[in-house]
């Protein structure tokens, strides 16, 4: 704050405004009011300083946050997925079962009919 002041106020400026303290506080309780300001200013800075801290550490709180519930979706995506595709494999595998079994009672059911017009041709 004060490199901004330093940097857009001038030397003639500078002289005028320290004339004009002069004038107002006066020379007896120049350094006082001098002592009182740096005091001020360095309650200032800290305040500042403790505020910034303050947001610094709400900041990495708030990212470590999100960090970790990004890291638990992830975990309970590749949950999600590894789950879905023993289900997916279970279903699979019981479809499978399924028709296996539908195809041998079929061929079950179609060797007899198979055999008795073969019979039945013979005969004829």
């Amino acid at each position: 704050m004060l490199a901004l002041i330093f940097d857009s106020i001038g030397v003639g400026e500078w002289f005028v405004l320290l004339a004009v303290i002069l004038i107002v506080v006066g020379p007896k309780r120049l350094p006082s009011t001098a002592r009182k300001f740096g005091q001020y200013y360095a309650k200032f800075r800290r305040a500042a300083e403790s505020f910034k801290r303050q947001i610094m550490d709400m900041d990495s709180e708030f990212t470590s946050s999100i960090k970790e519930a990004a890291a638990e979706m992830e975990s309970a995506a590749a949950d999600f997925e590894r789950e879905a595709n023993e289900a997916l494999a279970s279903a699979s595998m019981a479809a499978e079962e399924q028709a296996s079994s539908q195809y041998e009672q079929a061929s079950a059911q179609e060797e007899p009919k198979q055999n008795g017009l073969t019979e039945g041709e013979g005969g004829n």
